[in-house]
């Protein structure tokens, strides 16, 4: 019996050390810094409104959640927004597309804080030119609001839009959006064979993208593994689906085999067959001469539908759309079958909303961004 008991101990406290060396590794321990922007309490506790309304603008979607903003305050009522090109994937969005639509993005989670907190905003759009590091996107003027209670006020990143499955004339929704965006028109992908010709192709689209080594290293150098790495970059992709209670074993497990470029671009096509199994239907953005101020334009339209077409999440679909030479033939077949009347800048994949909404990604907070 004693020698059954002496083993059980030595059993337990070997588990003990892989557990304990585990949670040293993913650094389990950590204060989730990258989540702050996320809560009420870090947002609320900024110096001021101004501040505020940046932290809201983070909390936008963006091209491989890289979060190239830089913002320069000018006033107390005037901030810079510049594009952060650190931050561009020369190989999968070599013509700056993606990290343009991000642009527009925070402009308009920025404009929904601006309702939030009861003002208003005049936007000055600048053309985006590419021969300068950090170029200009837009100034942005807050003003008061007359006749605004701010704590009637409501912000669409914060909008429950609602169970997936209620009667929902998306079409409608669309219209409404799409109004205020001159020139963009779309195409709603919503029969069953349509439906699925389309997420062939954005299956193949992704099969390439998959077996293609640069474009592979380089999303994995901006693959964030575990909570010391999600703290410290505070931007990338991540895990962010994984229960907790096993984080902090498989996200190092996932880091050490990572270092197979082959076997990252097999797991992303079966993550990405999930994903498209998921999907009701597609919106196809377009615009008849796209220029780089209307990809910052249709970020900014995804960024509204997202925020008012009830029960579904959005999720932009981009691989067909990236311009690298592996993509380039799948690339043709697609514009001579859905480019007829229009480019298309963006592909968004219809997922209707089941269970618990999925933990936020990381994000900067706003002295990351904040041009000193």
């Amino acid at each position: 019996m004693k020698k059954r008991n002496k083993a059980m101990i030595i059993i337990g406290s070997l588990l003990l050390i892989i557990v304990l060396l585990f949670i040293g590794l993913d650094g389990t321990f950590l204060s989730p810094k990258y989540k702050s922007v996320w809560s009420d309490r870090y947002v609320d506790g900024l110096e001021n409104d101004q501040l505020r309304i940046i932290a809201h603008g983070i909390r936008a979607a963006s091209g491989h959640n890289m979060q190239p903003w830089l913002v320069k305050i000018i006033s107390d009522s005037s901030v810079e927004l510049y594009a952060d090109t650190d931050k561009a994937l020369p190989v999968v969005d070599s013509d700056h597309k993606q990290l343009l639509m991000s642009q527009g993005t925070f402009i308009e989670s920025l404009r929904q804080g601006v309702i939030k907190y009861g003002y208003d905003a005049d936007i000055a759009y600048s053309i985006p030119v590419f021969d300068k590091k950090m170029p200009l996107i837009a100034t942005i003027n807050i003003h008061g609001k007359e006749g605004t209670d701010t704590a009637d006020a409501v912000s669409g990143s914060t909008y429950d839009a609602g169970p997936a499955g209620q009667d929902l004339d998306i079409a409608k929704e669309i219209d409404r959006c799409i109004s205020e965006f001159p020139g963009f028109s779309y195409t709603l992908v919503d029969s069953g064979a349509e439906i699925e010709k389309l997420k062939d192709i954005l299956l193949e689209a992704t099969v390439i993208e998959s077996g293609d080594e640069a474009a592979v290293k380089e999303l994995l150098d901006v693959f964030r593994w575990t909570e010391w790495e999600q703290n410290k970059y505070r931007y990338g992709l991540s895990l962010n689906t994984l229960p907790r209670l096993l984080k902090p074993f498989i996200q190092p497990i996932m880091k050490l085999s990572s270092k197979n470029w082959q076997s990252f671009g097999e797991s992303s096509i079966t993550q990405f067959k999930k994903r498209l199994d998921s999907q009701t239907g597609y919106i196809l953005l377009k615009h008849p001469d796209p220029g780089n101020i209307e990809y910052v334009f249709s970020g900014q339209l995804y960024q509204r539908l997202a925020s008012v077409v009830s029960g579904y999440y959005l999720r932009p679909a981009m691989q067909v759309l990236e311009d690298f030479d592996a993509m380039k033939s799948l690339n043709y077949r697609f514009r001579q079958e859905y480019c007829q009347d229009g480019e298309v800048v963006m592909i968004i994949g219809l997922q209707p909303r089941a269970g618990t909404p999925p933990a936020g990604n990381p994000r900067h907070l706003v002295d990351d961004i904040l041009l000193k």
